[in-house]
């Protein structure tokens, strides 16, 4: 009886050292996480390299025109780009939408729209899009019409 007593000790001890290794294990996995885990940045910077303080994350950003006259007709040319920053270094880059809303006695058609510089890797971009207004009420007015949408840099 004494055997099986100091058998079941040897039992809960091994099994509490195991529990308690376990744990100063996973305690020290999660404070070395922690010291390496990056903080998000919260300062904008003019040039960021990698580890610089810029801006972390996904957005999109619209660019538009619009005009109206009221009752009769209205037009609004939009230019959307979806991109990502990782330290104020753009990751990824897209168009999103470019279009035109309308209403009343105006149509308009969309032309191309393209970047025009910086891009991934940078940490800018600019973007250029065209569209034309036709007014379908004498004395049929045009407009050719520019966005220009700059993602800035930080």
């Amino acid at each position: 009886m004494k055997r099986r007593m100091e058998r079941g000790i040897e039992r809960s001890v091994g099994t509490l050292c195991l529990v308690a290794a376990c744990v100063v294990a996973l305690g020290l996995c999660g404070a070395a996480t922690a010291a390496t885990a990056p903080s998000l940045p919260s300062v904008i910077c003019a040039t960021c390299g990698d580890g610089g303080t810029g801006w972390t994350g996904c957005t999109t950003q619209t660019e538009e025109h619009g005009a109206s006259i009221p009752l009769i007709a209205s037009v609004r040319h939009y230019l959307v780009v979806s991109y990502c920053k990782h330290f104020g270094i753009i990751t990824s880059l897209a168009i999103a939408a470019h279009g035109c809303d309308v209403g009343g006695l105006v149509g308009c058609s969309v032309g191309p729209a393209w970047q025009t510089g910086g891009g991934v890797g940078a940490g800018f971009a600019t973007f250029e899009a065209h569209a034309t207004w036709v007014v379908n009420l004498p004395p049929f007015y045009n407009n050719h019409d520019t966005l220009d949408l700059t993602i800035p840099v930080g």
